[in-house]
């Protein structure tokens, strides 16, 4: 039976209910399906083919897209039933949560093609994105990360720096961090820094 509906055959007269009442919730469903290609996510029967094969799943876990619907098809799902407000909004993000390894339309009994869709996603987030032209705070951490990274010295204060993430760090995992960085430990532990990094190693032995 297919999660999404439970059928009754009815009553007879004079034995059980009487009286039968009819619930639809759109949700956002009625939107989603008049996108002709964001329509095929709502095949999909919750089967959870997608979230036991997808790598990425199954490194941030499911509460990190804060979503009743987590993996793959949550990364599709999510966007057209809810809606994106802005370009900061998590939900805009989704789509990009995906290396496209199509692991997960391998596997999907319906043949959803989930990369298909998260492309097409992430197309139409670029599009709609209005407010480009003010400054979001993901835009800032990305031209940040885009400053550093360009340089190999910038890099290598960056990569000195972050050791000091092993200071609050237990097990490993970074489990919380103060703003801004709780946007992310809120729902997801860091991974500690190692001790020693590969540019370090790299140059003490070679």
């Amino acid at each position: 039976m297919n999660p999404y509906t439970s059928l009754w055959t009815g009553v007879t007269p004079g034995d059980g209910p009487q009286e039968f009442h009819l619930v639809l919730l759109d949700n956002g469903r009625t939107r989603a399906l008049a996108d002709d290609v964001g329509r095929d996510a709502l095949r999909c029967i919750r089967c959870s083919a997608c979230l036991n094969v997808c790598p990425v799943y199954e490194r941030v876990g499911g509460h990190a897209y804060q979503s009743v619907y987590p993996g793959p098809i949550g990364a599709i799902l999510t966007p057209q039933l809810t809606g994106v407000q802005s370009h900061d909004d998590p939900n805009a993000t989704l789509p990009y949560a995906s290396t496209l390894c199509g692991a997960c339309y391998e596997v999907c009994p319906v043949k959803i093609d989930i990369p298909t869709l998260l492309v097409h996603l992430r197309a139409r987030d670029v599009d709609e994105d209005h407010d480009r032209h003010r400054p979001t705070g993901w835009g800032a951490a990305m031209k940040a990360a885009a400053w550093v990274m360009s340089d190999g010295r910038r890099m290598g204060v960056a990569e000195r720096a972050s050791g000091a993430g092993r200071l609050v760090a237990r097990d490993g995992q970074i489990h919380s961090l103060p703003f801004p960085g709780s946007l992310w430990t809120g729902s997801r532990d860091l991974p500690a820094p190692p001790k020693q990094s590969f540019r370090r190693w790299w140059k003490e032995n070679r």
